[in-house]
């Protein structure tokens, strides 16, 4: 690795581009992280390309630690995390708490996992700020297919270049952070391809690496709580725009080298164990109360039973099926507050494996 070149790439960013930006203000914690590596246990290099790889768990132990930095990464800095022990029932685990003034750019614009990364035989789920140079990308094939069933059956679902418009964000940056979700380090062409959608060289490109059955992996998962419970309301038709500020925690699972039941389990601590809260700025309390009974699972189901269902991989998962255990919703304009679910300990124990 040539920290020299890529700490003075990161330093010519500074006062470049347009305020509060996402790539920016990850491309600081990338710094941060790298002046840590040993400690955090994980490893840069740069490629053929001249992108920069940081390995957080596929060659390299990772940490806890290190899944805290990504899950900052991935929210554009624009969350503060932290970390705690919780009991769920009879026994404890630990737990990451996130919570955000900017719910909306950190979630939707920054963590949503809908950059579907494939090459020949390589494939990963892409995520964080560089989604945000990118916006004529497609969306997930799975979930483009069916996007007019969805619709027809009130389920909302976005393009990029849709997000972005909602949201009324653009970012403009010549250097892009993207994470990775895979077991494998991707090949030099993946990364020319994901910079040249973000349209910059790939020299620019700084790209984290953590599979979902690493400790890393397993941590930034949980540390998507509150971005899976504003997408699940969005998927039922709820304004995104509307919501002011997002919280919750959630439990770390337990890593598994499986990656299909490292998958489950990541997705069934959010789904049984996750707790998430909003305030939101929203005209009428009846149809608020009926958005927030909707977000809750209610299938009773592992996540590992749901994704055996999707035939077409991970993006022809049931969208419903990715909810916080809990959601409570305060409106600003009333001062009423909503609430719906409950955590499912005994769901916990069996799907994390708890004896």
């Amino acid at each position: 690795m040539d920290r020299l070149t890529i700490d003075e790439g990161l330093q010519s960013i500074e006062g470049a581009g347009m305020a509060l930006s996402l790539n920016k203000k990850a491309l600081a914690i990338v710094k941060e992280m790298l002046s840590r590596s040993e400690e955090l246990k994980i490893k840069a290099s740069k490629v053929d390309c001249g992108a920069t790889v940081i390995d957080c768990g596929v060659n390299t132990k990772g940490s806890v630690d290190a899944g805290l930095y990504v899950t900052r990464v991935t929210a554009g800095d624009l969350a503060q995390v932290s970390l705690s022990t919780m009991n769920y029932g009879d026994f404890a685990l630990p737990t990451i708490l996130v919570f955000s003034d900017h719910p909306v750019l950190a979630t939707i614009g920054g963590q949503l996992g809908d950059w579907e990364v494939k090459y020949e035989n390589y494939s990963a789920v892409g995520s964080g700020p560089a989604r945000a140079l990118a916006l004529d990308r497609n969306i997930p094939t799975a979930v483009g297919a069916k996007r007019e069933t969805l619709r027809e059956r009130g389920l909302f679902t976005y393009t990029p270049m849709e997000i972005y418009e909602k949201i009324g964000y653009r970012d403009s940056h010549d250097k892009a952070v993207i994470v990775l979700e895979s077991s494998e380090i991707p090949p030099n062409r993946i990364l020319e391809l994901i910079a040249a959608a973000c349209h910059i060289k790939s020299e620019g490109l700084f790209a984290l690496v953590a599979p979902i059955s690493s400790l890393a992996g397993s941590v930034q998962i949980a540390g998507r709580i509150v971005e899976v419970g504003i997408h699940k309301l969005s998927l039922m038709g709820f304004d995104f725009k509307k919501i002011l500020f997002g919280s919750g925690y959630a439990p770390i699972a337990p890593v598994h080298r499986n990656h299909a039941e490292a998958m489950g389990r990541t997705n069934d601590a959010i789904r049984y164990g996750g707790v998430t809260y909003y305030i939101v700025d929203f005209d009428d309390d009846e149809k608020l109360k009926d958005f927030v009974d909707m977000v809750p699972p209610s299938d009773n189901k592992s996540f590992a039973e749901i994704f055996k269902t999707a035939t077409r991989g991970f993006y022809d998962v049931d969208l419903r099926a990715f909810a916080p255990a809990v959601i409570t919703v305060t409106n600003s304009r009333t001062g009423k507050t909503f609430t719906a679910g409950r955590i499912k300990p005994e769901f916990l124990r069996k799907t994390l494996g708890i004896a």
